[in-house]
């Protein structure tokens, strides 16, 4: 079966007779009783306007190079367990209630007319294996921090901040898709937004942040500047926009960044009223690129960067070394 990339649109109507042909040669179609649970079979299509439920204490398991196309609705009550293998597909254009868990290790995709809500707990390995476009509320739990050659990852996603540092020799330059999304969001959006800061290296941090403390005292910078080597501007998926002025959060181009800009694949990374979680002062002009799916899902969730991916934040650990 052809294995959809995680980077590219789900077109879940065009592909809604090639399931149901699919699941005929397995005669495996659920037609959504309540007591009938899926226990062995490795494709189910549930179809639309009909309900399919995993039962407490049953498990569903997503074979790797098989999809599941939920039209209808498909419910994994509370003390189920469904894993999607890498390699599985799960994709939804109806409803997918996670009242038990759900195990990703595979692809979830979710089209904008869907929801996947639930009292439950999804777990995933890899950000980039969700393309989301719909409604998302279900609890999310990311796995554990990787740290490698000196840059700390939460499922595939980069974070710095002033308790994560990143290795002083990492970045070469803004991404091609954070320059691409920029681009976008200034053309749908009617507005210039010229690029003030983009790409900052590890010595250009140093010359930036000693500047601001010889300035204002290190203690007012840090509220708004950052160490060397904390900067999540050297990561190359971070932008500052139109102007730095405390002024700019009040004008009608904030507001649109600020209810927008996750539909580019942006967050506004210092969200106002968050700053002994995120370190830094509201920034309504400081944007972090992650792409489409995983910025509605930060945004969805209301939270910060740190708190959607369970990673430290705060301040710094120890006392600042001057270069001179």
């Amino acid at each position: 079966m052809r294995k959809l990339s995680p980077r590219s649109a789900v077109k879940f109507g065009k592909m809604k007779r090639f399931f149901l042909i699919l699941a005929a040669v397995f005669s495996v179609l659920l037609c959504g009783c309540h007591d009938e649970t899926p226990t062995t079979t490795e494709v189910i299509v549930v179809e639309e306007g009909k309900f399919a439920a995993i039962k407490s204490g049953e498990e569903y398991t997503v074979k790797s190079g098989f999809s599941v196309l939920v039209n209808g609705k498909l419910r994994g009550e509370p003390g189920s367990k469904i894993v999607v293998e890498d390699g599985g597909e799960l994709l939804v254009n109806g409803e997918l209630e996670v009242s038990g868990e759900l195990l990703l290790e595979g692809f979830l995709g979710v089209s904008d007319s869907a929801s996947v809500c639930g009292a439950g707990t999804v777990f995933v390995n890899e950000f980039d294996e969700i393309n989301c476009e719909g409604r998302f509320t279900a609890k999310i739990t990311p796995p554990a921090p990787v740290v490698k050659d000196g840059v700390t990852t939460v499922g595939g996603v980069i974070i710095v901040n002033k308790a994560i540092s990143i290795s002083p020799d990492y970045g070469n330059g803004l991404t091609e898709d954070t320059e691409a999304a920029l681009e976008r969001m200034r053309k749908d959006s009617g507005y210039e937004m010229p690029l003030i800061s983009g790409f900052r290296d590890y010595e250009t941090q140093v010359a930036v942040f000693e500047n601001w403390c010889s300035k204002n005292g290190i203690e007012d910078a840090e509220r708004f500047s950052s160490r060397p080597g904390h900067s999540e501007h050297q990561t190359g998926l971070t932008v500052d926009v139109t102007s730095t002025d405390d002024l700019f959060a009040f004008t009608d181009e904030a507001r649109w960044i600020g209810e927008n800009c996750y539909k580019y694949g942006f967050i506004v990374r210092y969200p106002k009223g968050k700053e002994e979680i995120t370190g830094y002062v509201y920034e309504p002009w400081h944007l972090r690129y992650l792409g489409t799916s995983t910025a509605k899902l930060v945004h969805d969730s209301g939270l910060t960067l740190e708190e959607f991916l369970g990673a430290e934040g705060g301040d710094y650990r120890g006392e600042y070394v001057f270069s001179r």
